[in-house]
């Protein structure tokens, strides 16, 4: 039944691969400066996780804001420049804040040290020598970045936060990008991405996959049509949404189910994507 579903075309654009590479060059090094300011600023360990998910939620959705415009219809390619764009901004963000630790006076009296200030020799000086970097890593290591209960985290421990950290820039926007990156219908023949629209009412609730999916494929429409009872409207139906476009041959159907369950006096929803993307032809629904 795989020819039954959308299939994307699997097309990347050059102008989406380079225009997605440079965008997302320079939305990494932005992030890291906010990254970087927001940790200097805000020098509570615990926040800083949060802090660095947003870092990495960033890069996803600037890196989607560019797939989207730029019509990518290749989701590997996509997770590519995911992976590349994010190693660029953990790197970045290393550069800058070696280049605050470079400029930095005072000592860790408490939470990080006392004042430093930017310095774009400093910076480029870090960016463009990766050896730097790393000698510089290993000196902060030493003596600790960070308190943690007045005492300074360094040597192994130290380590360790770097690698979750690490860890959270890289990870998070790659699995934003594989589970949040879908390749939506996209009309090869209009070029363009294909219009959602939801379709009015509720349908049966979705009990046999296989069978609704074999009638809409054989252009059997009697199940959307099919009239619910008291009960299905309430407790139990799907709602469908419908992507097309112009002039193309085809749309594409997508099924949720519905279910709500009464739990300590309130009613809860449980919805289920059943149904992603079905071929069905044109003005069928």
């Amino acid at each position: 039944m795989e020819n039954l579903y959308y299939k994307p075309s699997g097309k990347a654009p050059a102008l989406a691969f380079i225009g997605s590479l440079v965008l997302g060059t320079i939305s990494a090094v932005v992030l890291a400066i906010v990254y970087i300011a927001l940790q200097w600023f805000i020098p509570i360990i615990y926040f800083n996780v949060f802090i660095t998910l947003g870092f990495g939620a960033g890069i996803f959705y600037v890196l989607n804001f560019c797939f989207k415009k730029w019509k990518l219809r290749n989701k590997g390619i996509a997770l590519l420049i995911t992976l590349l764009v994010a190693l660029l901004a953990f790197y970045a963000q290393w550069a800058l804040f070696v280049s605050l630790m470079y400029n930095a006076e005072g000592t860790m009296g408490g939470d990080t040290w006392v004042k430093s200030s930017f310095n774009l020799e400093g910076f480029k000086a870090f960016f463009l020598h990766p050896s730097f970097i790393w000698e510089a890593m290993q000196g902060l290591n030493e003596v600790g970045t960070f308190t943690l209960k007045k005492s300074p985290v360094s040597g192994g421990m130290l380590w360790a936060v770097w690698a979750i950290e690490m860890g959270i820039i890289l990870i998070t926007p790659l699995i934003m990008a594989f589970r949040g990156i879908t390749i939506y219908p996209f009309s090869e023949k209009d070029e363009v991405w294909m219009n959602k629209r939801t379709l009015p009412g509720r349908l049966k609730f979705v009990a046999d996959k296989d069978a609704v999916v074999s009638s809409l494929g054989n252009h059997d429409f009697a199940y959307v049509y099919d009239h619910l009872s008291d009960e299905e409207e309430h407790f139990s139906f799907a709602t469908a949404e419908l992507y097309e476009s112009e002039t193309d041959d085809h749309q594409y159907l997508t099924i949720y189910n519905h279910q709500f369950t009464e739990k300590k006096g309130k009613m809860e929803e449980k919805k289920d994507e059943v149904i992603e993307f079905l071929r069905i032809n044109r003005n069928s629904l």
